[in-house]
């Protein structure tokens, strides 16, 4: 999903999106898709993802590393849910020492070479474009 500023359209509408070659001023086919509706409720997110690495594993509790450095990022990440790349979800149980180390607890067994996930999302705006004119348009402001 992209985002543009464009005149109002209601409802699902095609659209072709161009790019022009500065050197020969042909333009090119980018890509292709459909206009969504005017929905106020939808929200642009950004995921990030931190990883961490098992440092121990013992039946389904499993020390982690790699994931944070410093003791108060793991007390302020504690509320949120744990996965790893096998499918295996989990929450942190606390912290040990301060040097970013933690032990979490998991719905199954852990293995040593799986990879521990935490997504984080952030709420984004559209960035505001260049006004798209002609050096003639320009000319015509200066002008007047």
């Amino acid at each position: 999903v992209g985002t543009a500023y464009l005149p109002m359209i209601f409802g699902h509408a095609p659209a072709i999106t161009l790019r022009r070659d500065d050197s020969t001023g042909v333009f090119s086919l980018v890509g292709t898709g459909t206009v969504l509706g005017p929905e106020p409720g939808r929200i642009i997110a950004k995921r990030v993802i931190l990883t961490g690495y098992p440092f121990k594993v013992h039946k389904r509790t499993a020390t982690i590393r790699y994931m944070f450095f410093n003791q108060p990022d793991i007390d302020y990440f504690k509320p949120i849910q744990l996965r790893t790349k096998n499918g295996r979800t989990g929450h942190i149980k606390e912290s040990l020492g301060t040097h970013g180390l933690f032990k979490a607890g998991f719905d199954g067994t852990l293995d040593q070479m799986d990879t521990v996930c935490l997504s984080l999302y952030k709420r984004c705006f559209p960035k505001w474009g260049k006004r798209w004119c002609t050096e003639e348009d320009t000319k015509d402001v200066e002008m007047t």
